[in-house]
């Protein structure tokens, strides 16, 4: 099951990473305004976001979205020598710096936010499929935290249509999203 995993990663990576700049743009703005449309998102007042890295979904548009809302946002912090997630909050790019693996983070000033006061999780993932399985980067730091401390937010992955397979191989351990948003669709796995 993992070079399954290692082999899908490789191919939808480099898929994704031939989408140019602007269709990326483009693409990750349609996301965006379908993830804000769910009902759950748009009655939560706290949300958790990763910052975009490479070719991912550009978040940074959901965090300009997110504060023009009057929501808070908290993003992650990784603690390579736990292999946590901890999350700070963010209000700008400004306010955030290259850490582990040159991917964008949060100030850590203050104290943490508690995962238990967020109401929705913004996973990322290399891969998603209809039923909420994810193929992440690898590092297993996701799966921890929706399994432990994020386990009451509802956690929703986003992606672009070409990231989203009809199934995925799933190890014990992975953990599922509730629902999943591409450019064209909008997959509720858990309730809503």
């Amino acid at each position: 099951m993992l070079e399954d995993k290692k082999a899908i990663r490789k191919q939808i990576l480099a898929a994704r990473d031939r989408l140019t700049e602007d269709e990326r743009r483009q693409r990750s703005l349609v996301i965006r305004d379908r993830f804000f449309a769910l009902p759950k998102v748009a009655a939560a007042r706290r949300l958790m976001l990763f910052l975009a890295f490479g070719s991912e979904v550009d978040t940074w548009l959901f965090l300009e979205q997110a504060l023009v809302l009057g929501k808070e946002v908290a993003a992650p912090v990784t603690l390579p020598r736990t292999k946590e997630l901890v999350f700070y909050p963010i209000r700008s790019r400004d306010e955030a710096r290259p850490g582990h693996w040159g991917i964008y983070e949060p100030r850590r000033e203050g104290e943490p936010i508690s995962p238990g006061s967020v109401d929705v999780v913004v996973v990322p993932g290399v891969a998603f499929d209809r039923r909420g399985n994810r193929i992440g980067y690898g590092g297993g730091y996701y799966d921890r935290f929706l399994a432990g401390k994020a386990a009451g937010a509802w956690k929703v992955g986003i992606c672009f249509d070409l990231q989203l397979l009809e199934e995925l191989p799933r190890s014990e351990h992975d953990m599922p999203v509730d629902a999943v948003v591409t450019e064209t669709k909008t997959i509720i796995v858990g309730g809503i």
